[in-house]
């Protein structure tokens, strides 16, 4: 293998910290397959490498996938929440997507990353004993470790390699063992339509900031004209096609993440083959999860828990701007998490930014019109 295609190899992995522990996770809830899970995020990574010619992550709809765990939502809860937001990316390509996002705060965006943020530290919490003294233990002795080695392996995707690792022990360790009753698809289960929107609503802005605009961006600082192929319309019918796909298939329901265009830019892949290590790599665990008759994917919880909290750790560094500019933005963030810690619901976070985002308007309209008088 020549040095530039083990660097493409080595980078394709880089972003599995962020992948992998939500994949696993979404595998626990009722009704989804761990192979099918494998194989939509393989497909995803081949059709995005196709399709954009640059290294382009492929993540789970965090915010989707977070709130679908902690309020255990079902799969087919979870394929409806990710249609819908397939069918709003389709539907977007008649309208001009740029004027849309510009008339979204950025303090509202950073609001939802730090909301999320806040869910993926409980859920890591959670993942490593939920409360267990020696799991919680264990889980800061592994945080510990990973970070007294990322000193020492400055530039290499330590995460992503551990992440894995941690994959495929996933894989391997669950072969024979039954799968919980729970975790299967009731029978004329009913829907929650309450929980859909819990599901869906917060995951627009985010998928519309941070997927789409977010990932031009930073596409664009990296690869240049090479880059030029990842377009709003572009990325938009990617995410859009390839969640109703994956929503008829009980996949994963995905999108593309400018983190995540980072971790594997960092990690060393520069050209779009590095999709074929990652996908192919994800197409053969699924069919190797399938025909031993897998159903979840046994993720170690401690390292689970690990890399959702240090995850977690990075989404609320992500509203560090907002937060640093104080005032109304810094309380807004502030009450959205409130809100999230308190509902551990994405939902209830997004209306208390909007509200706040219209009440610091309205305030400021008053302000001026006082003024001009």
């Amino acid at each position: 293998m020549s040095r530039r295609a083990y660097s493409d190899a080595v980078g394709a992995f880089a972003d599995g910290a962020v992948l992998f522990p939500l994949l696993a996770a979404l595998s626990l809830q009722r009704g989804f397959s761990g192979a099918a899970l494998l194989a939509s995020a393989g497909l995803a990574y081949l059709a995005s490498g196709w399709l954009f010619r640059v290294p382009l992550s492929v993540q789970p709809l965090k915010s989707i996938a977070i709130a679908a765990v902690s309020l255990g939502a079902s799969a087919l809860e979870v394929r409806i929440a990710g249609a819908f937001l397939g069918a709003f990316c389709l539907a977007l390509l008649v309208l001009d997507v740029e004027a849309i996002a510009r008339r979204v705060p950025l303090a509202l965006i950073h609001g939802i990353q730090l909301s999320l943020g806040v869910l993926l530290i409980l859920q890591g919490l959670k993942a490593a004993g939920d409360g267990n003294p020696r799991l919680l233990a264990a889980l800061l002795l592994t945080l510990g470790f990973f970070e007294w080695l990322k000193g020492r392996f400055t530039g290499f995707p330590l995460l992503g390699w551990v992440a894995t690792l941690g994959l495929g022990w996933a894989v391997f360790a669950g072969w024979g063992k039954p799968v919980p009753a729970v975790r299967m698809a009731a029978e004329g289960e009913r829907l929650r339509p309450g929980l859909i929107a819990a599901l869906v609503l917060p995951q627009l802005a985010l998928t519309l900031a941070n997927s789409v605009l977010g990932t031009r961006n930073v596409v664009e600082r990296y690869f240049g004209a090479a880059g030029g192929r990842v377009t709003v319309r572009r990325l938009l019918l990617s995410i859009g096609a390839g969640n109703l796909v994956a929503a008829a298939m009980g996949g994963m329901p995905f999108c593309h993440g400018s983190g995540g265009v980072t971790a594997h830019y960092r990690g060393g892949a520069r050209h779009w083959r590095m999709s074929w290590f990652i996908g192919g790599g994800l197409l053969v665990l699924g069919a190797i999860h399938f025909a031993r008759g897998g159903l979840a994917l046994a993720y170690p919880p401690e390292l689970m828990g690990t890399l959702l909290l240090m995850t977690g750790v990075f989404h609320l560094s992500l509203a560090r701007e907002s937060l640093a500019l104080g005032g109304r933005s810094r309380w807004g963030l502030l009450a959205m998490a409130g809100a999230v810690l308190a509902t551990r619901n994405l939902l209830w976070a997004l209306a208390v930014g909007v509200l706040f985002e219209l009440g610091a308007g309205t305030w400021a309209g008053l302000r001026l019109r006082r003024l001009a008088g």
